[in-house]
This record gives C-alpha cells, sequence and structure tokens, in this order.
C-alpha cells in the first residue's frame, strides 16, 4: 500500500474498476525514490472488502473514506491521480477537498454525463452488466469486458492484459457487481460545472488511440484554467499499462 519515504512528496493513485493497488506496480517502482506513493485499494476491489456489502456505495462515500485515509497516514497536501473509476473518484474528491490537494492528474477518466436520458441508459447497461457479474462469475465478466473496443489496444501487449485481466478475476463478485452500478457514470452527478473551480495543476491525459477520452479532455481542458492535456501516441484507454515509460516521464515533469 505504500512505497517510498514517508518524509517525500506524497502521491496518491486511485486504480480503475477490476483494478487494485497492484494496478500501478511499474509506475511506482520508477517513482518510489522521489516520492511516497499511497496506493489504496479502493472500496470492494482487491483486499478492501470489509464493508458490509449492503452499505451505502457512492462518491460521497469514497471521498469520506480518502479523507480518511489521508488524515490517518497523515498525508495533509497531496498529488492525487486517478486512471478511469479512479480518476471519477480523484475529481471528485478535488472539488470537495481543494485544501488537501496539491496537484491532480486525470487519465482516462470523465466528469459524468451530462445528458439525463444518456445517464439512465447508462445505469440500466450497468445494472446489466452487475446482473451478469453475479450470473456468469468473474472469470467470464472479465473476458467480456476486456473485448471491448475501449480496451482494443491492449492487445498489442497480450502478457500485460493477461496479468491485468488474471487480476482482475481475484476480486470478489458481489463487490465488483456493486461497484459497477453503484458508481456507474449514470449514478453520478455531473462535475462539468465544477471544473472551473479547479485552482491548483490539473495534468489530463489521454491515449491517441482512445476516441471517446480524446472528445473528453478536450473539452475539459477548455473549463479548467490550470488545465494541461497531454495524447500519448500508440495507447488506449490503459495509458500507464500500454506505455509506462512515457507515463512516467509525463508524470516527472509534471510534478517538477
Amino acid at each position: 500500500m505504500f512505497l517510498g519515504n514517508s518524509e517525500s512528496p506524497p502521491l496518491v493513485f486511485l486504480h480503475g474498476f477490476l483494478g487494485s493497488e497492484k494496478s500501478w506496480h511499474d509506475i511506482n517502482v520508477a517513482l518510489q525514490e522521489q516520492y511516497f506513493c499511497i496506493l489504496p485499494d479502493l472500496i470492494g476491489h482487491g483486499k478492501n472488502t470489509n464493508l458490509e456489502i449492503n452499505s451505502p456505495l457512492n462518491f460521497d462515500v469514497l471521498t469520506d473514506w480518502l479523507l480518511q485515509l489521508l488524515d490517518k497516514i497523515p498525508a495533509p497536501k497531496i498529488h492525487l491521480i486517478g486512471y478511469s473509476l479512479g480518476g471519477r473518484v480523484a475529481l471528485h474528491f478535488a472539488v470537495h477537498h481543494p485544501e488537501r490537494i496539491h496537484s491532480l492528474i486525470l487519465e482516462s477518466a470523465s466528469p459524468g454525463i451530462m445528458d439525463e436520458t444518456e445517464r439512465a441508459k447508462r445505469l440500466v447497461e450497468d445494472s446489466a452488466r452487475a446482473e451478469s457479474i453475479l450470473r456468469d462469475g468473474m472469470s467470464a465478466f472479465v473476458e467480456n469486458w476486456y473485448r471491448m473496443p475501449l480496451f482494443a489496444s491492449l492487445n498489442s501487449h497480450p502478457e500485460k492484459l493477461s496479468t491485468i485481466k488474471e487480476s482482475a478475476k481475484q476480486n470478489d463478485p458481489r463487490w465488483m457487481a456493486k461497484v459497477i452500478r453503484d458508481l456507474s457514470p449514470g449514478a453520478q452527478t455531473p462535475l462539468w460545472d465544477s471544473l472551473s473551480k479547479l485552482s491548483f495543476p490539473v495534468l489530463l491525459i489521454s491515449g491517441a488511440k482512445d476516441e471517446k477520452y480524446l472528445q473528453v479532455i478536450h473539452k475539459m481542458s477548455e473549463r479548467i484554467p490550470s488545465a494541461q492535456k497531454n495524447i500519448v501516441p500508440e495507447a488506449g484507454h490503459n495509458v500507464h499499462a500500454e506505455q509506462p515509460e512515457k507515463y512516467i516521464s509525463l508524470l516527472k515533469n509534471f510534478l517538477a
């Protein structure tokens, strides 16, 4: 959960759906000499399944959980890095607790779905996915999940894709069903109107092959006064897994 010297500047890494602290391994090994890397499993993922399964789960709950974690360490002010679902959590935290943020780095993350009809449609889709996890099990779900066009570029990295899928299959299916339903973009309050209030440095990262999130970060950069955006060639949705060396270089340059 921790790498590096606790006296060094703290970096908090939030993984994506189906991930865990292990998702950041290559990145953290390269940064631990200069930074204190804090690697929590998001609620419901990996080893973080101690809550009652019927407990409420939303972005306010995750924000309170992260705040308690940082107070316990303690890490009063952090550089916060989030990928996909973890990016949505990071943005929600940063909007509600800007006093705790040195800088914010969002990879392949969105502030949410503005259109109410589209939001309702996505919630129906994710509720159906939750049912499929409970019906068919984690292995079948993970195999289908990574067949989505969003992850097509990972096929160019078969060993990494295999590692990602095997790790994802270790998650508790009950919790993954709850997470995909309760934390669906269809259940999330959009944060687009809050972007203009972000006064700390923000780095937006997308893979050049990820057409959906390319459009999202272009729109986000227009609303965030302090935003930098970086498009990583030869990468899709999971930039840090597909191009770790370029990703590490981006982080180091931005944090410097």
